[in-house]
């Protein structure tokens, strides 16, 4: 190997090691995205976000950071937030990354499966178990050297009682539009309706 060639494997190595840098600190961005929301930190989770974000929630898309933060604290005034000590736990499982050609944009793809509580009838009151599952479809961007979501896309497949489970019950997560967010109709999502979330990457092996 001359000069030439070692120069260029040298080149090539750093290249491969910033991507996996780079993958990392999307894992953790949105690794804290889940922890912030389950501990009811919705600033810190919207400060995720670039300023010119969006976030689609099924029907809802809240376009720009501060209408993100505002959707995120509409949250807070529902009733079955009154209570801090119910549980939110949503696992962000199966997680693929790829970076963009020049290190500056990323897309991911994510699971999301939840175990919460909420109340029987009006709150305070009894609480019963939920189990939700849904898939993220994210692009992220990198900005000043560190990693934002840039577009945040859920959607949810299934929200349903724990004893009812999601063979008998098939209910959407609640969303909570602000002023000035897009509310639209997307018709059914849910597993039942056969609906898929199209994957940003091709398979690895095929190329297809």
């Amino acid at each position: 190997m001359n000069l030439e060639e070692l120069q260029k494997k040298v080149e090539s190595l750093e290249e491969e090691v910033k991507t996996l840098k780079d993958i990392e600190q999307i894992n953790m961005l949105q690794r804290s995205y889940g922890y912030y929301m389950d501990n009811l930190m919705y600033d810190d989770a919207a400060d995720l976000f670039s300023e010119d974000a969006s976030a689609e929630f099924g029907s809802t898309v809240n376009i720009g950071r501060e209408r993100i933060r505002n959707s995120f604290r509409n949250m807070l005034t529902g009733p079955a937030f009154k209570d801090i000590k119910m549980l939110y736990l949503h696992m962000q499982l199966q997680g693929i990354v790829h970076v963009e050609p020049g290190g500056t944009a990323a897309k991911g793809r994510w699971q999301m499966l939840c175990l919460s509580t909420d109340y029987l009838g009006e709150p305070p009151g009894e609480l019963e178990a939920i189990i939700s599952h849904g898939v993220y479809e994210n692009e992220y961007v990198k900005e000043d050297g560190t990693w934002k979501i840039k577009k945040f896309v859920f959607n949810s497949s299934f929200h349903s009682t724990l004893k009812d489970g999601w063979a008998k019950k098939v209910e959407l997560l609640r969303t909570y539009p602000g002023k000035g967010d897009v509310v639209r109709n997307v018709g059914d999502r849910t597993y039942r309706s056969g609906y898929k979330v199209p994957c940003h990457f091709k398979n690895p092996v095929s190329g297809k």
